[in-house]
């Protein structure tokens, strides 16, 4: 029985979800230090003394096309990291001045603001997990992904290690006869040197290796359940800390303990599947954690206090970077 054909002629990529991900935190951090800067200067109004306001949303909206441009412009998976940095940045500093767009007297700091952001992005992240949740990648498409990376190879443009990430792809797509073609194919195509320094890919490669190293320890799963939990209740107590000294609005503290309400359930629900389900389940659920302490407590928090927010976001980042080293390298071994 033939398989039915998909309604349109997409074939997803299998670092989606991971680009996806690195768009929505682009975007937050952007807004977070978007917020900050103009707090400490004042929320100054760029354009000079002839009645113009350049207004960020306009450079966001610059960034967003130079993520769509460099799509449109070249061929393969090479742009795409970029593209998602580039996007989400834009896409921060559009999405951070919603409130002159909803209310009628352009008002920036509009309540509500913190909300629908947060909605916004939140719903990225949620449809992208459930999108590859429901159905997992079939053996076509990843043939189809390594064919992908082809294309850089035939162009003398493919890095070593985005050529083994596109054979790790086909050894997982079965007897597939166009699978075993495109690996001789990739097999034999020359790689080339990345388009960064070496210097810096070395220093990069470097500090990746000893955070990959650091998650794969024995500790290394404990520990990120006691920071993440950690986190979540600084944020409470800074937030407690701030309203003892004047009023806040009532939707950043709903934010603020919803965000650290679910940031918790997930710490325990990694823990309890640390021993039924093993390591890599444990850890998806650590990396929700973090992602709901992103995009609903940091988000929330900011409202209040920008300077606290920040530096809350400077160390959900860095566990969220230890929690997605260990599953890419869960990723790279069978589950």
């Amino acid at each position: 029985m033939s398989r039915r054909p998909p309604p349109v002629d997409f074939v997803r990529s299998p670092k989606a979800v991971q680009h996806l991900t690195t768009f929505v935190v682009s975007a937050v951090t952007t807004i977070l230090l978007t917020r900050t800067l103009l707090a400490l200067t004042g929320y100054p109004q760029i354009g000079g003394g002839a009645g113009l306001h350049i207004a960020h949303v306009l450079p966001g909206g610059l960034l967003m096309a130079a993520a769509l441009l460099l799509q449109l412009a070249y061929l393969g998976p090479g742009p795409r990291p970029l593209s998602a940095v580039l996007g989400g940045v834009g896409f921060g500093l559009f999405i951070d001045e919603v409130g002159k767009f909803v209310t009628t007297d352009n008002d920036y700091f509009y309540e509500p603001a913190a909300a629908i952001m947060y909605g916004v992005l939140a719903g990225v992240v949620v449809a992208g997990h459930t999108w590859r949740r429901r159905r997992p990648l079939d053996a076509d498409e990843r043939v189809a992904a390594a064919a992908h990376a082809l294309v850089d190879g035939l162009a003398g443009r493919l890095p070593e290690h985005r050529r083994d990430e596109a054979l790790r792809s086909l050894a997982k797509a079965g007897d597939s006869p166009a699978a075993a073609e495109l690996r001789a194919l990739l097999t034999t195509v020359p790689t080339s040197s990345p388009g960064v320094p070496q210097h810096v890919l070395r220093a990069w490669r470097a500090v990746a290796a000893r955070v990959e190293r650091a998650s794969a320890a024995w500790w290394a799963l404990p520990l990120m359940g006691v920071l993440l939990a950690g986190q979540a209740l600084m944020s409470v107590l800074v937030l407690l800390e701030v309203w003892s000294r004047r009023d806040l609005y009532d939707v950043s503290i709903a934010g603020v303990f919803v965000g650290t309400a679910v940031s918790l359930v997930f710490v325990a629900a990694g823990l309890v599947q640390a021993r039924r389900r093993g390591r890599r389940a444990a850890v998806e659920s650590f990396q929700r954690s973090a992602l709901a302490s992103l995009l609903i407590t940091q988000v929330c928090l900011f409202v209040s206090s920008q300077l606290l927010a920040t530096a809350g976001l400077v160390v959900v980042l860095a566990l969220l970077g230890l929690v997605n080293s260990d599953l890419a390298r869960h990723r790279r071994q069978p589950r």
